[in-house]
């Protein structure tokens, strides 16, 4: 009798274990977060380090209320020349300044979280067309290391954005 109810037990502790799903809730992403790095998801489905954006920066917020923002800038883009003189540029030039500028990378939002998902109401951001659109980022943590991954392709592969915790 004493068997079976150890058992017994063990059974209900091991299916009431399978069938809880951990969600994510606003408290659980509350806080400041640094870039670490972005990862693109190779063919053989394995994220490794994008080299296309080496040396980008920037920090996330999430206030634990369900409002958030970002900021991601290219390598040296603090050091960016905004007083040269536009007259003198050639078309080129101007075309590729207008492109790094657009390359920081600002937007405010709301923010929904469904299970291990996180749905990004925009607001505003520095890219106009950006401005009311949502997107969604697959969740998850590893300590103090958030992961929010694509759910769409960025030009031709997943993106995955690690980020660190600021104490």
């Amino acid at each position: 009798m004493k068997f079976a109810f150890i058992i017994t037990l063990l059974l209900v502790m091991m299916f009431n274990s399978c069938s809880v799903q951990k969600t994510i809730t606003q408290k659980k992403m509350r806080g400041m977060y640094s870039l670490y790095r972005f990862e693109a998801l190779d063919p053989s489905n394995d994220w490794v380090v994008d080299s296309s954006r080496i040396g980008y920066s920037g920090y996330i917020l999430y206030d634990g209320l369900g409002h958030m923002a970002v900021h991601l800038s290219p390598k040296g883009y603090k050091d960016f020349d905004v007083k040269k003189n536009t007259d003198s540029l050639s078309h080129e030039e101007l075309l590729a300044r207008s492109k790094y500028y657009e390359s920081n990378y600002v937007y405010f939002a709301n923010a929904k979280i469904s299970g291990n998902n996180i749905v990004h109401e925009r607001l505003s951001a520095t890219a106009p067309g950006n401005w009311g659109v949502s997107v969604t980022r697959q969740i998850s943590f590893h300590q103090d290391t958030l992961y929010l991954t694509t759910t769409e392709k960025v030009g031709e592969t997943r993106l995955r954005l690690k980020w660190v915790k600021m104490k």
